[in-house]
């Protein structure tokens, strides 16, 4: 169905691309000429990424058939777009997000944010990821560093994605891509990346003032969620989904999902600490809000040998509540935390966890630069990486793997 689409701001295409980003050249770019206040577009690091590839600090390690039968049919159906001028609100109904009364399983993958990872990338890339990837959904990240320096700049670069997406029918998830934790871990990138020492710092407050932002801008548009925090991390010492942190993020949920409560009712997604990857106890303690839903972040290193790797961590929350895995991905060329194959993550991960337990789903990342990076070299065609994730969406779209 075709939508008007909004003005947009677009990126200088001729700003050179940045690093790939963290998880092991994890984030990219953003390119837009030099904005007032805010660093040059960053040159490429050694690691062809933004944000290194493990997607970890050079200091730390690296991070990281029972159900695949009648679950997975049940979430074959073709995958729900939503209008842009859409008044139909997404409802948190037991364990499952439904829209327009039917299921709502969100798959897309995310993109980055639009200064850094996204540097010198068209809009149409969300024609092709809604169209040819077949993806109903996308992940638009700010980063508080950014923000920080230059707010109306990063809002007007948000919202030319975000229109971007919307006039292609696609949900949007908004991401404020916050690693760490007041208090605790408060990761500083490496100067090679081109990033701000802060980049990824944010405290209560400061996110609560972003979020009375975002939720006054987007709360009329219900076909979009916020995903409140990226990556909480309390110890970046503790590798092991203990739930030990929960109730002091939980806290810090309330507060912000309170705020944006003030001017907004769009679905919220919280996350469990080590890196959104600990959702253990979660389901016993939930965050209060009723149109509260969850988030979870998964790669190859994280609990790679233990035979509950996944089902351990996400601890039965998804049968209480709906989750949405908003990172996820590997990387067969890595020799980091990333390092996975199609047989020994890809697989089994989207056929157990994605599929076997129809959870929602964005893939990081659709760059060339943030690992694991979703498109090879040149910009345009699917890394091998990117390939199987492809396929796997126009499956869930009811489309064939293929053109």
């Amino acid at each position: 169905m075709q939508e008007a689409r909004a003005d947009q701001v677009l990126p200088d295409s001729a700003a050179p691309s940045p690093p790939s980003p963290l998880r092991g050249g994890n984030e990219g770019g953003g390119g837009l000429g030099v904005p007032l206040g805010l660093p040059p577009t960053p040159n490429p690091s050694p690691q062809g990424g933004g944000e290194p590839s493990c997607r970890r600090f050079p200091n730390r390690i690296a991070r990281r058939s029972f159900l695949a039968g009648a679950a997975a049919v049940t979430f074959q159906a073709s995958l729900p777009r939503a209008l842009a001028a859409t008044q139909t609100r997404i409802e948190v109904t037991g364990n499952r997000l439904t829209y327009a009364g039917a299921t709502l399983r969100l798959a897309g993958v995310a993109v980055g944010d639009p200064y850094y990872i996204r540097a010198g990338r068209p809009a149409s890339d969300y024609v092709v990821i809604a169209r040819d990837w077949a993806a109903n959904c996308v992940r638009i990240s700010v980063h508080p560093g950014h923000w920080r320096i230059d707010p109306a700049r990063m809002d007007r670069l948000l919202e030319a994605d975000v229109a971007a997406a919307r006039a292609e029918g696609l949900f949007v998830i908004i991401d404020w891509h916050a690693i760490g934790f007041p208090g605790g871990y408060q990761p500083v990138p490496p100067p090679e990346w081109g990033l701000p020492a802060d980049a990824y710092l944010s405290d209560i407050a400061f996110a609560k003032a972003f979020w009375r932002h975002i939720a006054a801008r987007y709360g009329q548009d219900p076909a979009i969620l916020f995903e409140i925090w990226n990556e909480p991390v309390v110890d970046e010492n503790l590798w092991d989904s203990t739930g030990e942190h929960w109730p002091l993020l939980r806290a810090a949920w309330e507060e912000i999902v309170a705020e944006i409560r003030t001017r907004s009712d769009n679905i919220v997604l919280c996350a469990g600490g080590r890196f959104a990857h600990d959702l253990v106890g979660v389901a016993d303690n939930l965050v209060s809000d009723p149109r509260a839903a969850y988030a979870w972040h998964a790669y190859p290193n994280e609990d790679r040998y233990l035979s509950d790797r996944w089902l351990r961590s996400l601890d039965s929350l998804q049968d209480k509540k709906p989750v949405v895995v908003t990172e996820w991905g590997f990387c067969p060329e890595c020799l980091d935390g990333l390092q996975g194959s199609i047989a020994d993550f890809g697989q089994p991960f989207t056929e157990t966890v994605l599929d076997g337990l129809g959870l929602g789903h964005t893939a990081w990342c659709y760059s060339t630069g943030a690992a694991p990076a979703l498109l090879a070299a040149d910009g345009a065609t699917p890394s091998d990486y990117g390939a199987f994730v492809r396929a796997h969406l126009r499956r869930l779209a009811g489309r064939d793997a293929g053109g």
